[in-house]
Formats: structure tokens, C-alpha cells, sequence
């Protein structure tokens, strides 16, 4: 068994460790605790998900799923983590869509946890159909992306002060995993009043 075979079960490993921190965490009402184990395993998760990238095992489990109960879910679980007021927007939202629930659901919550750190005092989580794409976004009212990630896109994994980038990375690499017709999925970071990542996937 090779070294990154043994880190990726030491991986799930430490996660489950920190899913029991975090129970223990919420149980007490330490919100402080609770944001840093649950930021601390996401950053594991990434790590996992590189390294299958990299392996070339990364493999999607595309199913049916409703778009909408994902927003609402992701918002619910950041609210309550500080002063930020976080809203949905899923009135435009398809009733189901094509997509690796797991994967999706990393990339979006590494927006949120980003925006969460960013915003100065509201995030706005979205989803809507577009030219035959699901637009899943967030929004917050932050001081915007740096000029360097603009740049970037998550095309490398560039290591910043505030982190490795690997978050964007795989954010690039999931969507483009998404393909029908001949139609990948992307990524796009604007700067709108705040910093706005889209995450489009075909249909």
C-alpha cells in the first residue's frame, strides 16, 4: 500500500474524528468550535477528492435531485455561524436536475465557508435555470476576489495567505466532470458588490 493510499484512509479517518468533535460542539452551543471542525474536515474532503483527481478515480454519481432542497440545506447549515444574514433565492429553480449531489454540495460549501469569511453582513445563495444550464451561486457583500483569482479560475492550485486555492481547483474540475452533448460545466467568479461565484452545470 502506497504512502497516499495510506493518507487517504487516515483522511476518513480523522474526519469521522472531527464529525464527533463537531456533534460535541453543537451539543454545548460552541459555535466557534462547531465552524472550525466543520471548515477543518472540508479541508480533508478537498484534500480526498484531489488526490482522486490526480489519481484520475475521480467518478461521478449522477442522479435526479432537487436544486432548491440543496440551497436550503446549505443555507441552513451555515446560519447561526456569526452575524452574517445568509438568503436564498430558489424561485426560479428547476424541479430537478442532473449532478453529483456529493460533489456539488463540497463545491457550494466551500463558496459559502468563503463568502461566510468575507461578507460584511448578508450572503445570498441562488439557483436558477439558463440557457439550458443550472446556475448555482453565491453572493456576498464582501470587499470582492482578489485580482489574482479572477485571473486564475481554479485552473492551478496557487498558494495564497489566506490558503491553497485547492477549493477553486475543484471547483473547476467538478464542473467540467459534468458533460452532456458535448456541454461541460464551469465555473465563473465576478466581482458584483461583493464576490459572486457561479457554478453552471449542463443539463
Amino acid at each position: 500500500m502506497s504512502f497516499a493510499d495510506i493518507a487517504a484512509l487516515t483522511i476518513h479517518d480523522v474526519k469521522n474524528s472531527l464529525a464527533l468533535l463537531a456533534g460535541q460542539a453543537e451539543a454545548r452551543g460552541d459555535i466557534a468550535m462547531l465552524r472550525c471542525t466543520i471548515e477543518a474536515s472540508e479541508k480533508l474532503t478537498r484534500l480526498l477528492i484531489f488526490y482522486k483527481s490526480q489519481e484520475n478515480i475521480l467518478c461521478l454519481a449522477v442522479d435526479a435531485h432537487a436544486p432548491a432542497d440543496l440551497v436550503v440545506d446549505l443555507a441552513e447549515g451555515i446560519r447561526g455561524m456569526g452575524d452574517i444574514v445568509v438568503n436564498t433565492q430558489i424561485g426560479a429553480a428547476p424541479t430537478l436536475w442532473f449532478y453529483d449531489q456529493t460533489l456539488v454540495r463540497m463545491v457550494l460549501s466551500n463558496a459559502m465557508h468563503n463568502a461566510l469569511r468575507y461578507a460584511s453582513s448578508q450572503i445570498t445563495v441562488s439557483v436558477i435555470e439558463l440557457d439550458d444550464h443550472l446556475e448555482l451561486s453565491v453572493h456576498d457583500d464582501g470587499p470582492g476576489y482578489p485580482d489574482n483569482v479572477l485571473a486564475d479560475t481554479g485552473a492551478s492550485v496557487p498558494s495564497t495567505d489566506s490558503g491553497t486555492g485547492l477549493g477553486l481547483y475543484l471547483a473547476q474540475q467538478v464542473a467540467f466532470l459534468h458533460e452532456n452533448a458535448g456541454q461541460h460545466g464551469g465555473i465563473e467568479l465576478v466581482n458584483a458588490h461583493g464576490a459572486l461565484f457561479i457554478l453552471r452545470l449542463p443539463r
